[in-house]
């Protein structure tokens, strides 16, 4: 066995190997050493490899040196080798060899503990993967990999057939760099002999040497063949095909195609620089679209085939452009990743965060670890960075709370916890189904529009009350009418339709009241008004004489009309009261709601009730506010902002109630999709409140003193109320908050 052969001599070759590349590097006479290095056979220098320290720290303590000087001093060295008579070729090949594992095991931890990206690594003052490129291109590196690797060498397992059929059949001579794994150096190469029914070309992945040190890497390279392999049958599948395996190496088809990391590091290159605020970034709607779509389609094939991943991450995802304008995707090394299953619990660096955390946690696969991946791969896919602490980013709320709940309900800490909230069925397939239900989500996504770039005439609009949250409640009614196939979607059609109502019914309250104030303004100011819907209300109830006669019956004997000076206070605030509510309700609640699953347990029942009561008065309410002033008696403008701002408070607070009452028991229950930490969302809904209590003294305060005549400066006041209106609540209305709200 491979592992099974570190034994004798070891500690001492690896010693004498270091002591002469120290030599080799400052240039002096490696004396003896070097004799003993030419004799040396193939199994000196494996047993030499497999001491080689896999931690950086361990490295430099036993040889005082860091293992990227000891490259840095290889490298320096290693174009002038022909020229030296300090080895022969076949020890220079051997030595290369050395360099290539050192630069390997470099850039697996620059990946794994550093988050680097693995075609970015450098060292040397070169990229890793040039510099593995030259040294692979050198024949007596070459020589020295094939001898290293060979099956039928003594110190490996016994080779099956198959395993020594397709070594023999190998043109070693064509062996190129490719790129570098996590445990493991890939290679392309020519078979001299290809297999029917494969391509000519192929790749070999072979395990770094001091790797081959960890029993569960050795088994799992050596039975990969057995546990991933398809033999006889021609049905296609998205994992790419194996020729065979042994204790070091896997062979199988070259695929061709950027890893999906590479993928989508080339779209985030394209892409328009991050927003100053992270909770502000865009949402990859079309990605989602086509590379998550392409995702669930190879993982609901993968299930045909009775397969699971168990390390479904960027780097082993290989992309395939397919006219016109498709993707397809593969799947390389199927299996446990065994040092994300070494390293610390929790979130790691790189590729560890795609890694679920029972299978991290006991290095075996799960049937339910390809949900996790999913979920991780779909907020990456999103190009949404992923939180230090696992849960689902904040801008997926923002943009849409259906995508973010799918997305907590595949990433749960939990296995038994996953899909909980998702209609699946367990007697189907799961993957086929959450690919409808990501489709669906997407599908909202794409004719909300919000998520679009925004252009400058854009970014005007959207400071418009409402920025067409009636048109997108309408879109969303149609697109869910569409997808209604099962209980799930009626309910989401009747929740959307529910939502509808409300929005149409709001726009119809505010903007009638709003128009009711521009028409009285323009009658303070003497402008001509020919409204014919007021001279039909006059006629519908018999009413004749100058003006607005129907209205003008309400409207307070102390109240005249025009009077431009007297009546401009209660103009400025109602028309800026109105354009706050508008903005308030359109752009934050009216796509909230707490309805969507009521609890069962009384008390938490009254606070989703209290809730959504609190939302939808803010639907009914502030029209009434701004009307009556206007219509009834132009003295009480005082009192309807203190009503309406309290109305405010009290909903906001509402609803703070409820989420803070469900977020703490969702950390009761051990949910890992809520924060342990604040919440960025919930926390922008509560720090309101503070600015409107603060806001409130001077209202009650001076709206008492104006009530009882003591202050005579209204406009002063009016002026004040309706800066603040548009200064504070207008900018800076409150932003959704996660788990306060259902998808509509």
């Amino acid at each position: 066995m491979t592992r099974g052969r570190q034994g004798d001599g070891a500690i001492g070759r690896l010693e004498h190997l270091t002591r002469f590349v120290g030599e080799l590097a400052g240039g002096g006479a490696p004396g003896g050493r070097r004799g003993g290095l030419d004799r040396w056979r193939a199994h000196d220098w494996h047993v030499a490899l497999l001491d080689v320290p896999l931690d950086d720290r361990a490295y430099a303590d036993r040889f005082q040196v860091t293992r990227e000087r000891e490259i840095e001093r290889l490298w320096a060295w290693w174009p002038g080798r022909a020229d030296a008579s300090a080895t022969t070729p076949r020890t220079a090949g051997f030595l290369g060899f050395y360099l290539l594992t050192l630069v390997a095991m470099h850039s697996s931890d620059r990946v794994r503990f550093h988050g680097d990206a693995p075609w970015d690594v450098r060292v040397a003052g070169r990229l890793a993967a040039e510099l593995s490129t030259e040294l692979v291109a050198d024949a007596d590196v070459r020589r020295a990999l094939a001898a290293l690797h060979d099956p039928d060498a003594g110190w490996a397992s016994d080779a099956s057939g198959p395993a020594l059929a397709e070594w023999a059949a190998l043109d070693l001579t064509s062996l190129e760099f490719y790129r570098h794994g996590t445990t493991s150096l890939i290679l392309t190469g020519r078979a001299a002999q290809p297999s029917q029914g494969r391509t000519a070309t192929f790749v070999l992945k072979c395990v770094i040497h001091p790797y081959l040190t960890i029993p569960a890497i050795v088994d799992a390279t050596r039975g990969y063949l057995d546990a991933h392999g398809r033999q006889g049958t021609d049905e296609p599948s998205p994992a790419v095909p194996v020729w065979a395996s042994h204790d070091s190496w896997i062979l199988m088809d070259l695929v061709r195609g950027l890893t999906m990391g590479e993928y989508l590091a080339r779209r985030a290159a394209a892409q328009p620089p991050p927003p100053a605020r992270e909770i502000q970034r865009l949402v990859d709607t079309p990605a989602l679209r086509d590379l998550g779509g392409a995702l669930l389609t190879a993982l609901a094939e993968l299930e045909r085939d009775r397969q699971r991943h168990d390390d479904l991450t960027p780097s082993n995802i290989i992309v395939q452009d397919e006219p016109p304008g498709q993707v397809r995707l593969r799947f390389v090394d199927l299996g446990v990743n065994h040092l994300h299953a070494r390293s610390i619990t929790g979130q790691g660096q790189g590729e560890g965060v795609f890694a679920a955390p029972e299978v991290r946690r006991d290095g075996v696969g799960h049937p339910l670890a390809d949900l996790y991946s999913l979920g991780a791969l779909l907020v990456a896919i999103a190009g949404v960075p992923h939180t230090t602490d696992g849960t689902v980013p904040d801008q997926f709320y923002v943009v849409s709370v259906g995508l973010a709940r799918l997305l907590e309900d595949l990433t749960d800490a939990d296995p038994a916890r996953r899909l909980l909230v998702t209609p699946v069925d367990p007697a189907r397939p799961t993957f086929e189904q959450v690919g409808r239900v990501l489709r669906d989500e997407v599908a909202i996504l794409e004719q909300d529009g919000r998520e679009r770039p925004r252009g400058a005439w854009q970014r005007l609009r959207d400071l418009s009350p409402g920025a067409g949250t009636v048109a997108r409640q309408h879109r969303m009614v149609q697109t869910r009418s569409a997808q209604v196939r099962d209980a799930a979607g009626a309910a989401h059609l009747r929740q959307a339709r529910r939502l509808r109502r409300w929005a149409w019914l709001f726009a119809v309250l505010i903007w009638s009241a709003t128009a009711l104030v521009i028409t009285w303004w323009s009658r303070d100011l003497g402008l001509s008004w020919q409204a014919k819907w007021f001279e039909m209300a006059d006629e519908v109830f018999g009413r004749s004489g100058a003006g607005l006669v129907f209205l003008d019956d309400v409207r307070a004997a102390d109240y005249p009309v025009p009077d431009p000076w007297g009546n401009l206070p209660v103009r400025l605030v109602t028309l800026t009261f109105a354009l706050v509510s508008a903005r308030l309700y359109l752009n934050v609640f009216a796509e909230l709601s707490t309805v969507w699953a009521m609890p069962r347990d009384r008390r938490d029942r009254l606070r989703a009730l209290a809730a959504e009561v609190g939302l939808r008065s803010l639907a009914v309410l502030p029209p009434l506010y701004v009307v009556l002033p206007t219509l009834v008696q132009r003295d009480w403008w005082p009192l309807f902002t203190l009503v309406g701002h309290v109305t405010f408070a009290a909903a906001v607070q509402a609803c703070l109630w409820f989420a803070w009452a469900t977020n703490a028991r969702a950390r009761a229950a051990g949910l890992s999709s809520v924060p342990r930490g604040e919440i960025a969302t919930l926390g922008r809904l509560a720090a309101w409140q503070p600015t409107v209590a603060v806001y409130l003294v001077p209202i009650i305060g001076i709206g008492t003193l104006l009530s009882l005549g003591l202050v005579q400066d209204v406009l002063v006041y009016a002026s004040f109320v309706s800066l603040i209106n548009l200064g504070i609540f207008y900018p800076r209305a409150p932003a959704p908050t996660r788990r306060t709200s259902a998808p509509g």
